[in-house]
């Protein structure tokens, strides 16, 4: 015997996974979470920390950069290349430097210092011993090589960028302490060495950097060179404590990190002492508890909310459904939402727009199949009737000797047997083009000598496989559109494109209009006939020959085969019929 099922709402459901999934998780890392806070602390401010060191860094390169640019200032002023050129040869001790060049090029450099506070200087040291800078009294006018051990090492790396350590610059007046950012200035086109440029710094620029990211108060930092050399703090150069190599030396006490710069080649050293993050760690710990509890208590009111408003959707869009159930296509829920929820009713949405077109267009198929089958049964004449008819006409006609009127009454009993048959089935082109020309001669009989008709087609194609009666709307429609006053020539061609067999209808008529091409294209490409009224017994109803013959081909071939219009031609207008081979 099979026990009873008790159904669960879904509201009670939702409530109880809202409670599991926050209740347990939370005593669960409340158990842990005090044992493993130390730890985590440590390891989250590590990480922390070498993100932000990386920040520092990229704030670094982007100070070296913009300096880095002032050094090839030089490069892009013809007047400063010039006088540099003019300064490249070989050094000359005895060397006089014209105030003309001078004011120039301390004009140049000049422009570079004005809001830079912590630059010091911005020299440029000629082949020849010139010096020129952007200061007129306090830097003298020429320079020593015994006194620029510096030059050394900007010279090895042949116009790359060069950061020299805290040094004595003995070209001021009075020497100072300075670290420097060089470069050797290399003709751009000859690449021939034209001296160096050098950007004296004092340490604002950097305590600028590095003051940009907020640390404990205890925090150190120290700039390292290529050369392990320090460079700031400025008064800690000349010490060994601060060596490369027992800076980078973790202790148990501090976090120590290291971010390296590959574009200036600078190491940024980071010393956060632990105790400074572990001091608000208890009140921190308290704070968390107070506030997990009562998060906890709101959460499980939130909970309440959440699962009505989950729920609430739900049951709405299943009243809909039963709704539709009972036949009402009509039926739209509302989306109040756009998650998962949202999407099922947009889904539902479109599934029951699609039901009820697609009962529309059931509903309109029948009455069109009725419509049709009644339209059979109206024009529904016995073949024999008619075709015994004509063969009376014929007779009598060749009896009186009226041979034209032999012929025509032939031809159309050869366009009424080949018409009759109501199977939908390929015929051959020429059967076709046999059927076209038997038209062609009754519509010239009618029409005397206002229409000439030329079937310009190779005997290959003529085997090729076509739908019936594809062609005789396109000549009905020059007739009924395109004839004038004088003769009008219609020729008939084919060719292969491809694949794909295409059968052109060209006439030299009246043609047609942007308009009237707009118009044709718009008629042949919808989707049901156009609606003209009711016609009276024997009235003729024009306008769905071009557009039949479209859609036939669409249907039997795809939307890529069917009637097109050259827009090309010059006079009258051309057809083309495109299909598979």
């Amino acid at each position: 015997m099979i026990g009873k099922r008790y159904f669960l709402p879904l509201r009670m459901k939702f409530l109880i996974v809202f409670v599991l999934l926050i209740t347990v998780p939370y005593f669960v890392s409340g158990v842990f979470t005090y044992r493993k806070y130390s730890s985590d602390v440590d390891r989250n401010t590590r990480d922390s920390t070498l993100k932000i060191m990386e920040q520092m860094n990229l704030n670094l390169d982007r100070y070296v950069k913009e300096i880095d640019r002032l050094t090839q200032a030089p490069l892009y002023d013809q007047d400063v290349l010039r006088i540099l050129l003019h300064h490249s040869g070989s050094y000359d001790p005895n060397l006089y430097l014209p105030i003309e060049e001078y004011g120039k090029i301390n004009l140049f450099l000049s422009s570079f210092t004005s809001d830079r506070v912590e630059i010091k200087g911005i020299m440029i040291f000629t082949n020849d011993g010139g010096l020129f800078s952007s200061s007129l009294n306090s830097i003298k006018s020429y320079w020593h090589s015994e006194q620029n051990e510096w030059m050394t090492d900007v010279k090895r790396l042949s116009g790359g960028l060069v950061i020299l350590p805290p040094h004595s610059a003995n070209y001021y007046v009075q020497p100072l302490e300075v670290i420097s950012i060089a470069r050797v200035i290399v003709h751009p086109e000859s690449r021939v060495p034209l001296g160096i440029m050098k950007v004296d710094l004092t340490m604002e620029g950097f305590q600028r950097v590095l003051s940009l990211v907020d640390f404990t108060p205890n925090s150190r930092f120290f700039i390292y060179n290529r050369d392990k050399v320090l460079l700031y703090p400025f008064e800690y150069s000349q010490h060994p404590d601060w060596a490369f190599e027992r800076v980078t030396h973790s202790t148990p006490d501090t976090i120590m990190s290291t971010v390296y710069s590959n574009y200036s080649k600078l190491t940024l050293v980071g010393h956060i002492p632990l105790a400074d993050l572990r001091g608000d760690a208890q009140e921190l710990t308290n704070f968390t508890v107070i506030v997990s509890i009562i998060s906890l208590i709101a959460a499980f009111g939130i909970a309440v909310l959440i699962s009505n408003r989950l729920v609430k959707p739900i049951r709405r869009l299943q009243s809909h459904m039963k709704q539709v159930q009972r036949g009402s296509f009509q039926s739209k829920a509302v989306v109040v939402t756009h998650d998962e929820i949202g999407q099922l009713t947009v889904t539902f949405n479109t599934m029951v727009d699609e039901l009820n077109r697609l009962v529309r267009e059931v509903y309109e198929t029948r009455i069109r199949e009725r419509e049709a089958e009644l339209s059979a049964l109206q024009s529904q004449i016995n073949p024999h009737f008619l075709y015994n008819t004509l063969e009376s006409v014929n007779m009598l006609a060749l009896h009186n000797e009226q041979l034209q009127i032999s012929d025509i009454v032939s031809s159309l009993g050869k366009l009424l047997r080949y018409t009759v048959e109501k199977q939908e089935r390929p015929v051959t082109l020429r059967d076709e083009l046999l059927f076209v020309d038997n038209y062609l001669q009754i519509q010239a009989f009618r029409l005397k000598n206002r229409l000439h008709a030329v079937i310009d087609i190779e005997p290959s194609f003529e085997d090729c496989l076509v739908p019936k009666l594809i062609l005789q709307p396109l000549i009905e429609n020059v007739i009924e559109h395109a004839l004038k006053k004088e003769t009008v020539t219609i020729k008939i061609t084919a060719h292969f494109q491809n694949d794909d067999l295409v059968i052109s209808v060209t006439d030299n008529g009246i043609g047609l209009t942007r308009q009237q091409i707009q118009d044709i294209e718009i008629r042949i490409n919808s989707r049901t006939a156009a609606q003209y009224g009711q016609h009276r017994f024997g009235e003729e109803n024009k306008g769905f020959g071009l557009r039949n013959v479209h859609q036939r081909l669409k249907i039997l071939y795809g939307d890529n085969y069917g009637l097109f219009i050259d827009k090309e031609v010059n006079e009258g207008s051309s057809f083309m019929l495109k299909l598979p081979v």
